[in-house]
């Protein structure tokens, strides 16, 4: 008995194969969709994670100019040279400040035997590191007396050691930056790309006095940053930064010169753009499936139509309504199933080819995966439940008189 209801679920489904592709097309896309847009919102998240390590909740960035952050970056929108060495000589009395590091950035070449490269060449203090939480896999950190006697010796990007170097150790050799050599004194362990956006690997770090006299000459800042003893501290060492450094600098707060830049704010713009955009992405996808549950129930609309005896005779010989109700729906849910499980291995094969491609960690999609399959079964039981309704309620008596 149960073989033969299978036989008659199976029949009526692939009576049309043509029809009944076309009909779960719009649940494939749905869910293949779905499915790869959660992924790839749970591996944004997990990559902002990352790349804000580096820029941790207690860190602030005071940034000299204006300064607006957007999609997660910190936007430079007008450049100023009011910030001095002086100004971070000051900040180190504020309370609650457990470390700062001065910053100069500028681009620059590096040249090792026949090799020469364009980096960026970031001037620092003997901090930066720690209050970057940077770790290096070769060397050592700056010593305060290198910074203090402008001393030529650098930290070079993984990135840039891998160019230079190959395999090669770096330390102790001696490379030209910007046509003036410096001792290789440590190599930074990969970091990658972080919160700013910029290559972290893609630098060499060296000490700030040395940045500033000898390879660009500048008696301004980049920007400066700092590290707090507890991140509970920051909105009252935030403020303590603004009034001293509105004071050193005899400006009004309308005419503020200087921005100072949280993670929290960062990481806000972040997820609100990761969450804008997958929120976007899912509600077409639902839609999809929304348009591919109305396609199967247009499609059992018209199997019903066509199998008008066929139901008539089986209840003219003793099937129940409720057995032909039951299986409109399970023709119908079935039909959803196949789209979604032919959805999920696309949108999983996708997000395996895609995510690494696009640089985004891989994450389990167990979400997805949930959310997708819950769906598919809800749209299922919504495009079957009226075909279902309408064969049962079919008239045997009235169909058998023209057989």
């Amino acid at each position: 008995m149960n073989t033969l209801k299978l036989k008659l679920l199976l029949g009526g489904i692939l009576h049309k194969k043509l029809r009944l592709f076309l009909s779960v097309l719009g649940i494939i896309i749905g869910v293949s969709a779905l499915f790869l847009m959660n992924t790839f919102g749970e591996a944004a998240k997990k990559k902002t994670l990352k790349e804000i390590e580096t820029f941790g909740p207690d860190i602030l960035m005071i940034l000299p100019g204006q300064v607006r952050v957007s999609a997660g970056r910190a936007i430079q929108t007008e450049q100023r040279t009011t910030l001095k060495m002086e100004d971070a000589q000051a900040l180190e009395k504020i309370y609650g400040i457990k470390a700062l590091s001065p910053l100069f950035s500028g681009t620059g070449t590096a040249r090792y035997s026949f090799k020469t490269i364009t980096t960026m060449l970031n001037g620092v203090n003997e901090s930066y590191i720690f209050l970057r939480k940077f770790s290096l896999i070769e060397g050592r950190n700056f010593l305060k007396g290198e910074i203090t006697g402008y001393k030529k010796v650098a930290i070079l990007g993984y990135k840039v050691k891998k160019e230079l170097f190959g395999e090669e150790s770096a330390e102790g050799k001696v490379i030209l930056i910007n046509k003036l050599p410096f001792v290789v004194i440590g190599v930074l362990s990969p970091i990658g790309i972080d919160a700013s956006n910029q290559d972290q690997d893609d630098q060499i770090l060296v000490p700030i006095t040395t940045s500033m006299s000898s390879l660009f000459n500048a008696d301004y800042l980049s920007g400066i940053y700092v590290a707090v003893e507890n991140p509970s501290l920051i909105p009252q060492i935030e403020r303590n930064i603004e009034e001293l450094l509105l004071k050193r600098h005899r400006v009004s707060p309308s005419n503020i010169d200087f921005k100072i830049i949280k993670a929290e704010d960062i990481f806000k713009f972040r997820l609100e753009a990761s969450k804008l955009f997958t929120t976007l992405v899912q509600s077409i996808s639902i839609l999809c499936l929304l348009v591919g549950s109305l396609g199967v129930t247009a499609i059992m609309l018209l199997s019903v139509n066509e199998r008008k005896k066929e139901i008539g005779l089986r209840l003219a010989i003793g099937a129940s309504r409720r057995g032909v109700l039951l299986q409109f729906l399970l023709e119908s849910i079935l039909i959803t199933f196949v789209g979604g499980l032919v959805g999920l291995l696309i949108g999983g094969l996708l997000s395996i080819i895609l995510l690494p491609l696009l640089k985004y960690p891989w994450v389990f999609p167990f979400k997805p995966i949930i959310v997708s399959s819950a769906l598919t079964v809800f749209f299922g039981l919504i495009s079957g439940v009226y075909p279902a309704y309408k064969a049962s309620q079919i008239d045997p008596a009235i169909l058998l008189k023209g057989l």
